[in-house]
């Protein structure tokens, strides 16, 4: 296995390990992995280092509006951007379109596992509408916040890991995400 793939697959798979052991991704694995991730393109030459910051920001810049409505944690969001770091911007739609297909089953086995509550899908909605009629100047709670007051939270790096692998390894042309 070429270093490149040892280190792609070494990383989701510790990220995804530590989502479900601790509901959290370290700030160090995900700063190892952009780091890694932009040395090995830059040492392909300038235009791929250009591709690999796009995809870092284009990791960011999917997953901050769920973020900001407080459906992920940080370590989600910066677990896209080192992927995206890493494979590059070409990629990065194509891992979150998988991590989406995923997360929904991801959800439902959480949600019937350990049960719902239906003040969650109320308080959801609520801070939906509270940020949309305030274009944008009311938050809702952190995600943080929302687990210390009881809140279930899934592991959605798991989601986001198995769609690296499975965009990278499954679909390297987008057959059939269909881009």
């Amino acid at each position: 296995m070429p270093f490149f793939d040892l280190f792609l697959v070494l990383f989701v798979l510790v990220a995804a390990g530590f989502d479900v052991w601790q509901y959290r991704i370290p700030n160090w694995l995900n700063l190892a992995a952009v780091t890694g991730g932009l040395l090995l393109s830059a040492l392909s030459g300038f235009p791929r280092l250009i591709d690999s910051l796009f995809g870092l920001g284009l990791g960011v810049a999917i997953l901050f509006g769920p973020f900001a409505f407080g459906w992920l944690g940080a370590g989600d969001v910066k677990f896209l951007a080192a992927v995206g770091a890493i494979l590059g911007v070409g990629w990065v739609p194509r891992v979150f379109f998988y991590s989406a297909l995923l997360g929904i089953p991801l959800a439902l086995i959480s949600i019937l596992s350990r049960g719902s509550d239906k003040a969650v899908f109320k308080k959801s909605w609520t801070d939906f509408k509270l940020f949309f009629l305030s274009r944008g100047s009311v938050l809702p709670d952190a995600i943080t916040e929302k687990v210390s007051k009881g809140a279930r939270v899934i592991p959605y790096g798991v989601a986001i890991a198995l769609a690296t692998l499975i965009a990278y390894y499954g679909d390297p042309h987008g057959e059939w995400a269909g881009f």
